[in-house]
């Protein structure tokens, strides 16, 4: 596994090489979801425009869909109730329970929340962990959690925040093709 002179090249070669608009998105949603304790329907379609902006089309026009379909209350109550507790398998199953919301855009609403502790899930940064991805990578929580986990050890041992130490390994698995 990386050492952290790694960990840090390949993070700051993402961070390089991403998109302005990204970087700053991203910084701007999480504080203002660490701000109001909460993420609304308009975040949430803002975290689906990040997530997809120049793939996957047709999915983030079916999960804004979706989306639109939840109410803004409701939205706000799920993420207030998920940012409150510590239980990775409830905030998960409380963040799946939004229309149109599974385990990958559960791991960027965490990670924008708290990027200290989450990392956001992707075929990439999965493969540079685990090797090929399962079938049930986005569907099963179980393999959300082992993915956090495996990012916490990681960063906990190179002293890093999971959110650079995911960067690096998603990088790192992208440049390799």
């Amino acid at each position: 596994m990386l050492n952290k002179d790694e960990i840090l090249h390949w993070s700051e070669k993402y961070d390089l090489e991403e998109d302005l608009y990204n970087q700053g998105e991203e910084i701007e949603l999480g504080n203002k979801f660490r701000k109001n304790g909460y993420v609304s329907k308009i975040d949430l379609e803002e975290i689906v425009k990040w997530k997809f902006q120049n793939s996957l089309i047709g999915r983030r026009n079916r999960i804004l869909k979706f989306i639109r379909t939840e109410e803004n209350t409701n939205i706000k109550k799920i993420t207030k109730n998920c940012f409150s507790i510590d239980d990775d398998y409830i905030k998960i199953s409380l963040l799946n329970s939004i229309n149109g919301i599974g385990n990958s855009l559960s791991s960027v609403i965490l990670t924008f929340h708290n990027p200290q502790n989450y990392g956001i899930l992707d075929i990439h940064s999965w493969r540079a962990l685990f090797g090929k991805e399962p079938t049930d990578i986005f569907s099963n929580k179980r393999k959300l959690i082992m993915f956090f986990d495996k990012i916490r050890d990681i960063g906990k041992r190179n002293n890093l925040e999971c959110r650079i130490v995911e960067k690096a390994i998603f990088k790192m698995d992208l440049d390799k093709k």
